[in-house]
């Protein structure tokens, strides 16, 4: 009976210290509901300070990007522009989504990330900004280094040298395009010490572009009139038609950029060749003629012709004189 007694006041202490350790009230609670609804009030701020940086880096990636279409840097790094187009896309749609639910802004980016929404916009804003500067960077040792290149480039477009010398113009422009290659690699130095020797190849093939777009259809015609009858009959004018064309063709190689003056010479070549052309007609019409026994109809239309000039310039009749004597009197009256 005395040991049923003992243990009902041992159970009884048990209970009651159970009691005062673990039933605490609600101000033992450190901080109580105050310091609670305030923790939820700095994770609301935090929310918004991340959303807040995030769109502020997709507003700079957004102005780097728009900067790339404005300075056609596709043209001098289209590799790194594509890099940064790729992301672009991705982001706009992370960033939608996230402006439509900002409050999403400190989730998990995914299961297997630790970054946030907000941490993976940031990053990918950086990243675009990072390939458009260096893409700028490309565009400026590009421009700086290679600038006299792309101008002489322009020049032969000018003058069809694509389509007169295909093969050559194409090789020149994979080289061109290498060394924009190496100037994107940062290699600066190694490109300027290619330079000289580019630059002669380019001004080698621009003296043969010249010469073919000004003078092709000349010498194309000159190696004709070498091979015909016509140099036979006139060697003499044969030699003047070579003459000026090889004259126009010495000028326009040394002097590659004076269009003006290479094309008066041009047009005194095409002249000799029409001479050439036109005293050969003269030949063979004076040939048939004697063939037909017209000799007489030919002599008098000739000096009907000398006639009417010698009386227009008040010289009266002169037929008593021979046709070249009658041409030196007009001479002598002009």
């Amino acid at each position: 009976m005395e040991l049923l007694k003992m243990r009902k006041i041992a159970i009884v202490l048990a209970i009651t210290a159970l009691s005062l350790s673990g039933c605490k009230t609600l101000d033992a609670v450190p901080g109580g509901l105050g310091d609670l609804v305030g923790t939820k009030q700095v994770d609301q701020a935090q929310v918004q300070a991340a959303f807040s940086k995030a769109s502020e880096a997709y507003t700079s990636a957004q102005t780097a990007m728009q900067n790339a279409l404005s300075q056609s840097l596709r043209e001098y790094d289209p590799e790194r522009v594509q890099d940064a187009n790729k992301i672009w896309s991705d982001l706009q749609e992370e960033f939608a989504e996230l402006q439509a639910k900002p409050e999403r802004a400190l989730d998990k980016a995914s299961l297997f990330s630790s970054n946030t929404i907000a941490d993976e916009v940031m990053e990918q804003s950086q990243s675009i900004i990072a390939l458009i500067t260096s893409a700028e960077k490309s565009k400026n040792a590009i421009v700086t280094v290679l600038e006299p290149i792309r101008a002489h480039f322009i020049v032969l477009d000018r003058i069809e040298t694509q389509k007169n010398f295909s093969k050559r113009y194409t090789q020149l422009v994979e080289r061109h395009n290498e060394l924009k290659a190496l100037l994107i690699e940062e290699e600066q130095a190694k490109v300027e010490g290619y330079l000289p020797e580019f630059s002669q190849r380019l001004h080698n093939l621009e003296q043969d572009a010249v010469e073919q777009f000004y003078l092709g259809a000349v010498f194309s015609q000159l190696k004709l009139l070498a091979n015909s009858e016509k140099s036979e009959v006139l060697p003499s004018v044969y030699t003047d038609v070579k003459g000026t064309a090889e004259a126009a063709q010495i000028f326009a190689r040394n002097n590659v950029r004076d269009y003006e003056e290479i094309e008066g010479k041009t047009r005194l070549a095409e002249l000799q060749v029409q001479r050439i052309n036109s005293l050969f007609s003269e030949h063979k019409l004076r040939e048939q003629s004697l063939k037909n026994d017209s000799v007489e109809t030919q002599l008098l239309a000739l000096e009907t012709q000398l006639f009417q000039l010698t009386q227009k310039a008040g010289l009266g009749d002169l037929r008593h004189l021979s046709f070249s004597e009658q041409l030196n009197e007009l001479n002598k009256s002009l």
